[in-house]
């Protein structure tokens, strides 16, 4: 963070390069924070860092950009940066990234990859009320869905747009036919919540605080991915 700025930026920490990131000067170019005597934008320094110098080169001289999967410029976590071919770059920003922002505060979809495990995850807060009915017929309201991706980036990029399309024209989405290996959901507390309590941004049991999600004072920006998440036939 610099006077001057209004956002911060941020990078995955890691002991062998924390002392030479921190102590050069970085500036805004472009909406990137970028130094020159580092090779530029703070992304692919970190892509630099984390894939090796001979793989960045490679990927560019074969036409791909360093995409920022959330779309957040300043957000470069190497969970949050992903080798895109340019043209789907372009792609991705013009629907993803801006239906995704703009729906944020009713279906809250973001894209994350585990260094770790290679794979992606969609993670998806529902602050609009989403339910969804069993064999029995219950229906069960949910909070938040995590899917996991064994497959290749534009693939989870694509089912990302297939679930904001349908819900923008329906109000209802289906996970039919996606290409996740893995589905993890969470359902939502059932509070019995007071009138005063409907106007509170969260309320406490027992100790335990809770977003009162749907009354305008607060929802969910960003779903934290499952660390070291493993396809079935991989555990």
């Amino acid at each position: 963070m610099r006077e001057g700025w209004n956002e911060v930026a941020f990078a995955t920490y890691r002991e062998d390069y924390y002392e030479e990131l921190s102590s050069h000067t970085w500036t805004i170019s472009n909406g990137y924070p970028s130094n020159q005597s580092l090779g530029g934008g703070l992304h692919r320094y970190m892509m630099r860092m984390w894939y090796g110098e001979e793989v960045l080169n490679d990927m560019t001289e074969k036409g791909y950009v360093v995409d920022h999967m959330n779309n957040d410029h300043m957000d470069c976590r190497i969970t949050n940066l992903e080798f895109l071919k340019h043209n789907r770059n372009v792609a991705k920003g013009q629907y993803l990234d801006k239906e995704s922002a703009e729906m944020r505060h009713r279906i809250a979809i973001s894209l994350v990859k585990d260094f770790d495990t290679k794979c992606y995850q969609i993670t998806i807060g529902c602050n609009d009320n989403i339910v969804y009915k069993d064999e029995t017929g219950q229906l069960h309201h949910i909070n938040t869905i995590k899917l996991l991706y064994d497959c290749s980036y534009p693939e989870v990029i694509l089912d990302a747009e297939k679930i904001l399309s349908q819900y923008e024209d329906t109000e209802s989405f289906s996970l039919r036919g996606l290409s996740y290996c893995d589905i993890r959901v969470r359902e939502a507390v059932d509070l019995q919540l007071t009138e005063e309590e409907k106007k509170k941004p969260f309320v406490i049991r027992d100790g335990v605080p809770y977003l009162v999600i749907g009354n305008g004072l607060s929802y969910l920006h960003t779903v934290a991915y499952d660390k070291n998440w493993l396809p079935p036939k991989k555990q």
